[in-house]
Parts: C-alpha cells; sequence; structure tokens
C-alpha cells in the first residue's frame, strides 16, 4: 500500500496479469474467427430437412442448380429449354415465364450482333466517312447522323409492331420464322439442341458486350 491508499501489484504478479489478459484476448479474438467462419460455410449449405416431410415441402425446398446455395424458384421446374433455376432476384415469380424467354431471347440475338459489330468496328472502317478509323465505337456512334439513328428506330419499331400479338399470345414468341428452315428434318431432340446454343450464346453476348462497352469506357479502345 502506498500512503495516497492506492494498492500497487508486485512486479511479478502484474506481469502475470497481463500475459493472462492478453492470452485471453487473443483466444477470445479466435473463437469469433471460428464462429464467423463456421456461420459462414453454414450459409453455403442446404437445410437439413426433417424426417417425415411430405414430398411438396420437400420439392419447395429443392435447391438451385446454379446456385447450390439458394432454393430454387418456384416457377423455375427445369420444364424450359436452358433452365436452370437462376434466379437470384425472383423475377420469375412477377410475370409470364413465356414473356420473360422472349425477352431474354430478344435481348441475347441484339447482344450477339452488338458484339460482331464492336469487333468489327475496331478493323473495319466506313469508306470516305471522317473520323470511321476511331477504335472507340462510342466516338463513331457520335458521328452518325440523327437521320441513321432515327432510321434504326423506325426499323426496329417496325418489327416490333409485325410481331406485336404474337409478343403476347403465341406459345413461342420468339419464333420470328427466320432461318426456321434450317430446322426443317431435324428431330425434337436435335430442334432442342439448336434452341440451347442460341440462348447460351445470346446469354453470353449479353455478357460479353457489357465488358466491352466497360472496357471501351474506361480506357477509350476495346484491344
Amino acid at each position: 500500500w502506498t500512503v495516497d491508499g492506492r494498492a500497487h501489484l508486485p512486479r511479478e504478479g502484474l506481469s502475470r496479469s497481463c500475459s493472462c489478459t492478453w492470452n485471453l484476448g487473443i483466444m477470445f479474438r479466435s473463437l469469433v474467427v471460428a464462429a464467423a467462419v463456421l456461420a459462414t460455410a453454414s450459409a453455403f449449405q442446404a437445410p437439413v430437412r426433417a424426417p417425415g416431410r411430405t414430398n411438396s415441402l420437400a420439392l419447395d425446398a429443392e435447391m438451385s442448380k446454379s446456385l447450390p446455395f439458394l432454393e430454387r424458384p418456384e416457377k423455375l421446374d427445369g420444364s424450359m429449354i436452358g433452365d436452370v433455376g437462376f434466379d437470384p432476384m425472383g423475377l420469375s415469380n412477377q410475370g409470364d415465364l413465356t414473356y420473360m424467354r422472349a425477352a431474354e431471347i430478344k435481348h441475347g440475338r441484339v447482344a450477339m450482333l452488338a458484339t460482331v459489330g464492336f469487333v468489327a468496328a475496331q478493323f473495319a472502317h466506313v469508306p470516305g466517312m471522317a473520323g470511321s478509323a476511331d477504335p472507340n465505337p462510342f466516338k463513331m456512334l457520335a458521328m452518325v447522323p440523327l437521320s441513321a439513328h432515327l432510321q434504326i428506330l423506325l426499323g426496329i419499331g417496325v418489327i416490333e409492331l409485325m410481331n406485336l400479338e404474337k409478343t403476347y399470345n403465341s406459345d413461342e414468341p420468339w419464333d420470328l420464322g427466320w432461318g426456321t428452315s434450317r430446322l426443317n428434318g431435324m428431330t425434337p431432340e436435335q430442334v432442342d439442341t439448336m434452341k440451347l446454343k442460341e440462348l447460351k450464346n445470346g446469354r453470353l453476348a449479353m455478357i460479353g458486350i457489357t465488358g466491352m462497352m466497360v472496357q471501351t469506357a474506361l480506357f477509350g479502345k476495346l484491344f
């Protein structure tokens, strides 16, 4: 005890006390990290189903093929070509699947054309057009006269109006009758394979054109 009445531990006892406190701190942090790792790992495991559950409940808890750590959306039961249960935002529960598939295929087709055009613009140029040799497609797009843009929009509008009835009332609104003669003589399985190829190529093109646009916007050129 000191003159002011406060207690002082011996140096040896104080050292042991600090050492114990430090070790406890390390153990506590280790337990927190371990708990966090276990919690993260458990989030990616399928939930354990209790015995005696009905088949309907088991079906509702079926996991998505593309995202195994999420439950499969109710409407994505695999009956549509190319359906692997990918819908993390739950959009399939907010509308008609046929219309959504038609929109997906349409966007995929546009993306495939855009991807080819984006790459071609790096090597092929319009003769006699000033600035057409610029490798940045965004700058080249700005050089096109307004009348040309209006012609493109008019062409798109005509195609949309021609297929407006089919878009909402057809079983296959994405079938525009273009190139379907190539499917003549094929078996239903071969036709489904061709449809799946178009769908996958369209999905890849949508990702690809997005990357190309970001690359060009950041660095001013594609390559």
